[in-house]
């Protein structure tokens, strides 16, 4: 009777010892279930995150590509611009140049009364010398002044320019 009471003394205390080691292992399996999944929810996120990540850099690499060709094209249109701009231009001169003075002289003051004095000096800068002094001697002083320092002014800005 003894020993059974030992023995049983001795179950009742190591019972709950491995009562409670079994239970401890449960909950740890169950911990290292769940940190499993939650490793494989993340792995699955990342995965997803990288592919979604490198679909944006495809777009924005063929965004930088279209925006390069688009460059390109306005580069190319402006330069046509302004090869157009200048042969307008360049015929433009060429035509006051040819032109008889009183001609010249009538559509400059029509210009001049419209406000488009600014418009008369580029014309005139472009003009030669010789058909600028020309020019210069029939319009009246006031015209004259305002040319004359529009020119001086040009010119002392080419020549800074040029420095």
């Amino acid at each position: 009777m003894k020993i059974t009471f030992i023995l049983f003394i001795f179950y009742s205390f190591l019972y709950p010892v491995v009562m409670e080691q079994g239970e401890f292992y449960k909950e740890k399996q169950e911990l290292v279930l769940l940190k499993q999944e939650l490793n494989d929810f993340y792995d699955k996120k990342e995965a997803l995150y990288q592919q979604q990540k490198k679909d944006v850099e495809d777009i924005l690499s063929k965004i930088e590509k279209r925006k390069k060709e688009i460059e390109d094209i306005r580069d190319e249109n402006q330069k046509i611009k302004d090869e157009i701009t200048r042969t307008v231009v360049d015929r433009t001169i060429t035509t006051y140049d040819k032109m008889k003075v009183k001609v010249a002289l009538d559509i400059f003051n029509t210009m001049i009364a419209d406000g488009k004095i600014n418009e008369v000096f580029d014309i005139m800068i472009r003009l030669k010398q010789k058909r600028i002094l020309v020019l210069l001697k029939k319009f009246n002083v006031e015209t004259k002044t305002i040319l004359m320092d529009k020119m001086k002014k040009y010119e002392y800005e080419r020549k800074q320019k040029e420095k």
